[in-house]
């Protein structure tokens, strides 16, 4: 397929548009092994079955549900739908067996904790 070029009126330049792919899995660079799907899923089943999430170095526990991801596999994801971007292939979500601090997740899995417990998601500011 042959590039799009547009040209700008407002810019004396010539922009260049290439249609882009829309793999789920892209090719690894060379030099690399491609990873199974099935055998990927599975492993983050064993890391994160009967444990809570945190996104990256955040302190806020998450309670863990799982998402449809391909061909009937399913990946885990914050309970919450806490935005993040990635596969959690590049260390993205993280398990762990801290109790889950999101208020939004503690609400949707309804369990209570004790306001003042350590780790609690701290309040943004005071309503009234």
């Amino acid at each position: 397929m042959r590039p799009v070029i547009r040209r700008s009126s407002a810019v004396t330049r010539i922009l260049v548009c290439v249609p882009t792919s829309a793999e789920l899995i892209p090719f690894p660079p060379p030099g690399r092994r491609r990873v199974d799907p099935a055998w990927f899923a599975d492993a983050q089943h064993r890391l994160f079955t009967e444990a809570n999430l945190h996104v990256g170095r955040s302190r806020i526990v998450h309670a863990v549900t799982w998402v449809d991801w391909l061909d009937g596999l399913t990946l885990p994801a914050p309970a919450c739908r806490q935005g993040w971007a990635g596969t959690g292939a590049h260390g993205e979500l993280l398990p762990t067996r801290w109790p889950i601090t999101c208020r939004k997740c503690r609400r949707l899995n309804g369990s209570q904790l004790d306001q003042h417990q350590a780790g609690e998601q701290p309040m943004l500011f005071t309503v009234g």
